[in-house]
């Protein structure tokens, strides 16, 4: 065991229980969940690590004070940030934020016993919403041309001796680094936070997944079908907690051949041994059925499969058929349904027709609407003019909704116009479907 120097950070939200009683547990996931990407991104972003998630906080450690200050002023800024988008004050969330410093024992497996922990835990609790309050010990450190603050007195805290001074943050002078346009994404979204939208889809999914049946997803290129197979990869064992899934992008070289699809099965599967032919395959998804599993299969880019006609034979086919009608489930994504891919002769029992229809296209309107107003840590929510300009051009598309916020974004922290931004969007949309747009 080592003794370090540790700047500890406490967060808790003020009133969790009282607030937790008005909120569905839809709510409470989603506000869970949005506090700890916000958490996690700031803390990243000013070199600290989380320690601990205390349920409705977290505990996190720092080398300098002025690291731990500020990531407290940045987590404040996008709590109110974020709040200031919320439709309904029951999603909305404020946070205690305490700070203190001091030598601590970094147990083998990371944890820390040290005072400073007990003492952030302890100042966060007389922290009200917004602020962030801190020891004396950590005011010496800071730099007054980056930190102002101020006394706040001394305190009696609950198990320390005496009275601890406090301060608090009055505003931070000092830099701070900007966060980048969260709108990025230009392939499939693969992160939870990331993900808008597509409830109906996910809804009729989950119905499919949980009834044991298969499913193809069509749809034209850049419509979101990977972006959804991903989500069903994240939300499955919610749906279904016995499922184990494998997801495969049939674009990966690794999946060009018979063999090498095997194994990349056999590994996402996690089997103790490669399938390496087609009656090991079965033998494995026999097994995990066998032992009250249940298989999903996303396989994604589905043309890349039919193309290779001597390696995909009929007979792998309808091996995969036979598994689609056991407890597997097989999800497809493609741009053409799969009657129309897959043409061996005229077989007894075609290999699509156990294969309902998803279609996807465009965002649903309320889905769009969410897209633009959901809060995005680091940047501020578009105004009503800005959304509108963004849903018209778009009109559902969900590529042309990430450029559009991506160009309106940039555009707005350049100090450019509008008009250039939609323009720049235009022109972007037709590099990415120039026979579509």
């Amino acid at each position: 065991m080592a003794t370090e120097l540790k700047v500890i950070m406490f967060t808790d939200q003020i009133d969790s229980t009282k607030q937790m009683a008005g909120r569905t547990p839809a709510e409470m996931k989603r506000i869970a969940r949005e506090q700890d990407d916000l958490t996690a991104d700031v803390v990243s972003q000013c070199r600290g690590a989380i320690l601990k998630d205390t349920g409705d906080g977290h505990m996190i450690e720092f080398r300098a004070c002025r690291d731990a200050v500020l990531c407290g002023f940045v987590i404040q800024q996008r709590v109110g940030e974020r709040n200031a988008a919320q439709p309904s004050d029951t999603l909305k969330f404020a946070l205690h934020i305490g700070i203190d410093s001091g030598e601590a024992v970094v147990l083998e497996n990371g944890d820390l016993r040290a005072n400073a922990a007990n003492l952030a835990a302890r100042v966060s609790a007389k922290g009200p919403e917004g602020e962030v309050y801190f020891t004396e010990k950590v005011m010496r450190e800071l730099n007054p041309r980056e930190a102002q603050v101020e006394p706040v007195g001394a305190v009696p805290l609950k198990g320390v001796a005496g009275e601890v001074n406090i301060y608090r943050l009055v505003k931070w002078l000092g830099p701070i680094e900007a966060a980048s346009n969260p709108f990025i994404w230009r392939g499939g979204i693969t992160k939870a936070a990331d993900f808008v939208g597509r409830n109906n889809e996910q809804r009729h999914l989950r119905a499919f997944l949980q009834n044991q049946h298969n499913v193809q997803i069509v749809g034209p290129n850049c419509i979101g079908k990977t972006s959804l197979l991903r989500q069903i990869e994240r939300q499955v064992v919610e749906w279904e907690p016995s499922a184990i899934i494998a997801y495969m992008d049939l674009q990966d070289p690794h999946c060009f051949t018979q063999s090498g699809w095997l194994r990349q099965i056999s590994r996402l599967f996690a089997w103790s041994s490669t399938a390496k032919d087609l009656e090991e395959f079965v033998d494995g998804i026999e097994a995990m059925i066998t032992a009250g599993k249940r298989p999903v299969l996303c396989l994604d880019e589905f043309e890349e499969l039919t193309m290779r006609r001597t390696e995909f034979t009929r007979d792998f086919f309808l091996t995969l058929r036979s598994c689609g009608q056991k407890e597997v489930s097989i999800i497809t994504a493609s741009q053409q349904p799969l009657g129309e891919l897959i043409e061996y002769g005229k077989p007894s029992s075609p290999f699509h027709n156990i294969f309902p229809k998803l279609q996807l296209g465009p965002f649903a309107e309320a889905d769009a609407k969410e897209f633009v107003t959901i809060y995005r840590p680091g940047i501020a929510p578009f105004t009503n003019e800005e959304k509108q300009a963004i849903l018209e051009f778009a009109k559902g598309n969900p590529l042309a909704l990430q450029v559009a916020s991506f160009q309106v974004a940039e555009e707005r922290a350049q100090g450019g116009t509008l008009h250039t931004a939609i323009r720049q969007a235009d022109d972007d949309m037709r590099h990415y479907l120039p026979n579509r747009w």
